[in-house]
């Protein structure tokens, strides 16, 4: 996730760098048998607060936990091989955790109580200050050992965390990376209203129609036959976790190629548009339409919306979002509205005599509602 912190005339860029990690069998029983101690402490740390203030009605927190552990550590020899801040951030993650709970909470959201990880959903510990280095593409970390990672970019700027992850198909490092370089674009003193749907990925309001590329649609049967084999293995059996396994490295494929092309795109509307308008959608309330919520799923409408808020902040481009309602219904020329079922592809105006793509009327619209003086000279009959 992007932040920029802005201090006087220098704009400081927090990214992230992610990099494959080319671990021997040694390295990745350390980093197994970290994971496990983090998740260990993870849940009791989470236990720990649910008991304080069901016994006594009051509430522990992160300094409090924390200077436990010294008293942890003599206790137990697993927690002590963990470096200090490796142990310092699981109790900070659980507390970011039991602050956004309030904060929905006081929002008025679905709380969400915090959950006790499972071996499966906990997956990375980190390195928020020290323990780490990186020499050429050799890392060393503090209490686990070195590594050879895949560096295939140049990382520019300081590294201020590093963070390991196990995914489906490896080991990674990430890096946070603080830098004051500057990237952004030269300005063209445009605007696009982009309409987000199923049938296509996206309809510009310059007319231009991506195409929805279908990713999940596409490796269904593959994921099919997987799912399959899974339910077939025996429970706790070898053979079925190297069928979980098989099937999680093709989701992730799926999911990998749903990023690079939203990374693509993005970049692309960034380059020719100085302001991107977006509906600002309910996406949560759309995928209860049972008949959509697969497709839906499969485009990753929120996803694409915050990657290319990312790279507009750095890049110094303006996102913006606008009511959905009636933007597929009223006329971009006129302002008439007209109701269309979903089968009704194309828009005509009973009152002016506009006939346009329905999505290209409603890019338009989305346009408009953003910069009312955008209307001029864009629509053509």
């Amino acid at each position: 996730m992007l932040r920029i912190k802005a201090t006087c005339a220098i704009i400081r860029n927090v990214k992230a760098y992610k990099f494959k990690i080319k671990p021997n069998k040694k390295f990745v029983a350390k980093c197994e048998s970290t994971l496990k101690v983090c998740r260990e402490l993870y849940n009791a740390a989470l236990q720990e607060r649910r008991d304080a203030y069901r016994i006594t009605g009051k509430s522990v927190n992160y300094h409090h936990q924390r200077a436990q552990l010294p008293e942890i550590k003599q206790e137990r020899e697993d927690v002590a091989a963990l470096y200090s801040q490796v142990a310092q951030d699981i109790l900070r993650r659980v507390s970011r955790t039991y602050d956004a709970f309030f904060q929905r909470c006081l929002k008025g959201q679905k709380p969400g109580f915090p959950r006790f990880k499972a071996k499966d959903r906990f997956d990375s510990f980190c390195y928020p200050q020290s323990g780490f280095r990186l020499e050429g593409d050799k890392l060393h970390l503090s209490k686990i050992g070195s590594c050879r990672i895949r560096l295939s970019r140049k990382i520019e700027g300081a590294i201020k965390t590093c963070t390991i992850k196990k995914q489906a198909d490896g080991w990674f490092v990430i890096f946070a990376v603080e830098d004051n370089l500057s990237r952004w674009f030269p300005k063209t003193g445009e605007m696009v209203g982009v309409d987000l749907n199923v049938s296509n990925f996206a309809t510009l309001s310059t007319g231009e129609v991506i195409d929805n590329p279908r990713y999940l649609k596409e490796s269904e049967l593959e994921l099919k036959i997987a799912q399959r084999k899974v339910s077939k293995k025996k429970k706790g059996g070898k053979n079925r976790k190297k069928a979980v396994h098989r099937l999680a490295r093709k989701h992730l494929k799926v999911a990998n190629q749903r990023r690079d092309f939203f990374h693509k795109l993005s970049l692309q509307l960034i380059r020719e548009f100085d302001t991107t308008v977006f509906e600002d959608l309910n996406i949560k309330g759309l995928l209860k339409n049972h008949h959509l919520a697969k497709s839906i799923s499969d485009v990753g409408w929120g996803t694409f919306i915050n990657i290319h808020k990312g790279k507009a902040e750095e890049a110094g481009r303006v996102v913006k979002k606008v009511p959905p309602h009636f933007t597929t219904q009223e006329c971009s020329r006129c302002g008439n509205r007209v109701k269309l079922s979903l089968a009704i592809r194309e828009y005509r105006c009973m009152e002016c005599g506009l006939v346009l793509a329905r999505d290209h009327n409603a890019a338009i619209n989305i346009m408009v509602r953003a910069e009312p003086l955008a209307r001029v000279n864009t629509v053509t009959q």
